[in-house]
């Protein structure tokens, strides 16, 4: 059952500046400061001022990512990804872009009409460039 939970000042302090909901992204990972410096890269992440060595919020305009050092190393993915938007015309340009920036091609669709490409980040969780 939900139990209503009381003002404090820590939890004041942490209060969201609107009632819409606030989301954050996570992602287990060994290294955390070569996955902070490859998804702030991609997406135009900042670390959030709050972030520790074993949790960083990784903030954005259009989202935001959580890194969490995980203890035990992850063995099974795809479970979760995130996709990457771009103008159907630049397309090619951020493929480029995430590769430059470490990413490894995994494949493109075989669906003609949904031109995304799947990459993996550098510790192997997948995620998708795609066209819109």
């Amino acid at each position: 059952m939900f139990h209503a939970v009381g003002s404090s000042p820590q939890r004041d302090a942490l209060a969201m500046g609107d009632r819409s909901p606030h989301w954050s992204m996570v992602i287990n990972c060994a290294d955390i400061d070569r996955m902070t410096e490859f998804w702030c890269a991609v997406l135009g992440l900042e670390v959030d001022r709050r972030s520790g060595e074993a949790f960083r919020v990784l903030r954005g305009g259009h989202g935001n990512v959580a890194l969490q050092r995980a203890e035990d190393p992850v063995t099974y993915r795809h479970q979760m990804h995130v996709d990457v938007y771009c103008a159907a015309a630049d397309r090619d340009a951020e493929c480029q872009r995430v590769l430059d920036l470490g990413a490894t091609y995994v494949r493109d669709s075989d669906d003609p009409d949904d031109a995304f490409v799947v990459f993996a980040d550098p510790e192997g969780n997948l995620f998708c460039v795609c066209p819109i």
